[in-house]
């Protein structure tokens, strides 16, 4: 007994050095990231098709999708396609409504379902239903709770304008930050945004650089793709975003982490939606990366801290290192948010421990299961992140 507590005690040791090298690792990538090339504005602009896969109505959608609309980008240079797997979603009918009130626009609401292939990932099948009415060349994904700025579609496209004589850009993605969190879940789901996910994110570009992609953004020209095989080697995926960069990364081409920040529209959620969500998102991680996954164990500093004080006898030594850690977390994440435009983390600072330690609980649960829940519907995860529908 006495010999496991000591190993106990040097593992956690372990794990709380790992913690603040970690800690230290986000400021410095996010600051890199902060600081990447940003391509200037090109007179040229690109032929763009928006594809708007929805699934029910999410919080604030009509602005939601209106601001892919209101573009300052060339009427004739873009096109935004919306379609649902069910020919009556809701959300179709904010879509229809907002064709209406702007008729100079190319935007074209899909219905038929007859033409969407069998599959699990229902996002991935939407998907491959809008590619036929894609009139451009490049490709604008994003899930249907994004917002972003009127200068989204052309800072987007710059990374494709610019010439690299050494890598082709072959996918731009974008970070996204938690907005407009009416209730405690929402602000804890923004938290866990602006301090764990897109720091872990930033740090990964840094350390192995980017193979991977966000739903919040996904810009892919049409030829990069059919390169790549296309998209029905993922009808059966769960991580459709993260293969896709990894895919376009394989075939040779560079992926972007664009420095533009778009906003997650959370609204009122409640608890219970917002641990589902986590916990897909955290079973999609360990099935798609088991190893990083595992690895990510130090990242949770605070809930490793609480641990190491369980099994220290020492008050004096509690009374330094719990507190200690707890403050660069602070000042750690305070600088993250500041070099990633996020102000949730600043804003909410106080809740941040609760956040850490729902973030380790929802980890731990992460392994004690293969079962998840998405936009209503139960699936099993099987090895490499494929779905099985329950």
């Amino acid at each position: 007994m006495k010999e496991a507590i000591v190993l106990a005690r040097l593992l956690l040791d372990a794990g709380l050095l790992g913690y603040l090298a970690y800690a230290c690792l986000t400021v410095v990538a996010a600051w890199q990231w902060r600081h990447s090339a940003i391509p200037p504005n090109q007179p040229l602009a690109l032929g763009i098709s928006v594809l708007k896969p929805v699934c029910g109505v999410d919080p604030y959608a009509e602005e939601n999708f209106r601001s892919f609309i209101e573009q300052d980008y060339p009427l004739d240079r873009f096109q935004v396609l919306f379609t649902a797997f069910d020919p009556d979603d809701p959300a179709l009918a904010v879509a229809v409504d907002l064709k209406k009130r702007y008729p100079h626009h190319n935007i074209q609401v899909v219905f038929s379902s007859s033409n969407k292939p069998e599959g699990n990932n229902r996002k991935v099948a939407n998907l491959l239903a809008l590619l036929p009415f894609a009139e451009h060349e490049l490709l604008v994904i994003a899930d249907s709770d994004m917002r972003v700025g009127p200068d989204y579609l052309r800072a987007i496209s710059a990374h494709f304008l610019t010439a690299n004589s050494q890598q082709s850009v072959g996918l731009v993605t974008c970070p996204y930050r938690g907005a407009l969190a009416h209730s405690f879940a929402a602000q804890l789901e923004a938290l866990g945004i602006g301090a764990d996910f897109i720091p872990s994110a930033l740090v990964s570009r840094m350390l192995e650089g980017v193979g991977f992609a966000f739903g919040s953004t996904i810009a892919i020209p049409k030829t990069v793709l059919e390169r790549i095989g296309g998209l029905q080697p993922l009808l059966n995926e769960i991580a459709d975003d993260f293969l896709l960069g990894q895919k376009v990364r394989q075939a040779g081409y560079k992926v972007v982490i664009a420095n533009y920040m778009v906003d997650d529209v959370l609204g009122a959620i409640a608890f219970k939606e917002m641990w589902s969500r986590r916990l897909r998102w955290a079973r999609t991680v360990r099935a798609c990366r088991p190893m990083g996954y595992a690895g990510s164990l130090i990242t949770h500093g605070f809930a490793l801290s609480l641990l190491w004080a369980l099994i220290q006898p020492s008050l004096r030594e509690i009374a330094v290192i719990v507190p200690s850690v707890l403050l660069v977390r602070l000042l750690t994440v305070f600088m993250v948010s500041f070099l990633t435009d996020d102000p949730a983390p600043r804003k909410r600072w106080y809740l941040l421990p609760v956040s850490d330690l729902i973030s380790f609980a929802i980890y731990v649960t992460s392994w004690c299961g293969n079962r998840v829940q998405w936009r209503g519907e139960r699936f099993r995860l099987q090895a490499g992140g494929k779905l099985e529908r329950i």
